[in-house]
């Protein structure tokens, strides 16, 4: 089953948009016919993005972390009338190494990326809806890391645990403009660089398979739709059920 949402006359910026989620967000949001800006540092997986959507997409390519960057998308989007909705996508995806080899280096090319840059450019995007009293939506893309350790990907998580607290700071303190802000928390959804995926490493989830990128991107549509226009400062869960249970079961 497919629900359509509606978004024609709305523009939508979706950064790291050349991974799976990403352009998969992109691609919901333009079927539903809204304009897309995406954003990503992989110039042919954007490419291939916007040939396949056509009219009503815009590329801005560029490292979330260079503030340049970040001002390129705003000012991209103003050229097209402006952003009703920001999906905050772009992330480094884990750890380099293990926790105890681990770096204040490798902390920060992460906290750059994966919480820094998310929260810079929400703030210039909301500033901007403030100002000229427009009532946009955030949705950013957390993971049950915020909530639950994975072993060795400690500056992952800790970026995703401020991804979280984040999502609620900004919900409240932007909410009496009438701006909502949410996240969803996907897990066990390939990445478009995963050649090989191992059902069992999904099997002892209560839905036990690996997601698809297009059931992590319809929530997103879904809390940046007015169906979800009293839900703010939450993460939505898209995992399975895997922050459901009390821990995964061995397999066989």
């Amino acid at each position: 089953m497919h629900i359509q949402f509606d978004f024609h006359g709305k523009l939508a910026v979706v950064t790291g948009a050349s991974g799976a989620i990403g352009a998969a967000i992109a691609k919901e949001f333009h079927r539903a016919g809204a304009h897309v800006v995406a954003t990503g540092r992989n110039r042919h997986a954007l490419d291939s993005l916007r040939d396949s959507l056509g009219e009503r997409c815009d590329l801005v390519i560029g490292d979330m972390a260079d503030a340049a960057h970040r001002q390129a998308i705003i000012d991209r989007a103003i050229e097209r009338g402006g952003i009703d909705v920001l999906v905050n996508n772009a992330g480094m995806t884990q750890t380099k190494k293990p926790t105890e080899e681990g770096t204040l280096a490798d902390f920060d090319e992460i906290i750059s990326v994966n919480l820094r840059a998310m929260y810079a450019l929400s703030l210039d995007v909301m500033r901007g809806w403030v100002s000229r009293g427009h009532a946009g939506v955030v949705v950013n893309v957390s993971s049950p890391g915020a909530q639950r350790a994975h072993r060795n990907n400690a500056i992952y998580d800790i970026s995703k645990g401020g991804v979280d607290a984040m999502t609620r700071c900004l919900a409240v303190d932007f909410g009496r403009h009438g701006i909502r802000v949410n996240a969803i928390a996907p897990a066990q959804i390939p990445h478009s660089h995963t050649k090989h995926v191992d059902p069992a490493a999904a099997s002892g989830l209560p839905l036990p398979r690996h997601g698809l990128a297009e059931e992590a991107a319809r929530p997103v549509l879904f809390l940046a739709s007015s169906a979800a226009s009293f839900i703010t400062g939450h993460v939505l869960p898209v995992d399975g059920g895997l922050l459901a249970q009390l821990r995964m079961p061995a397999v066989g």
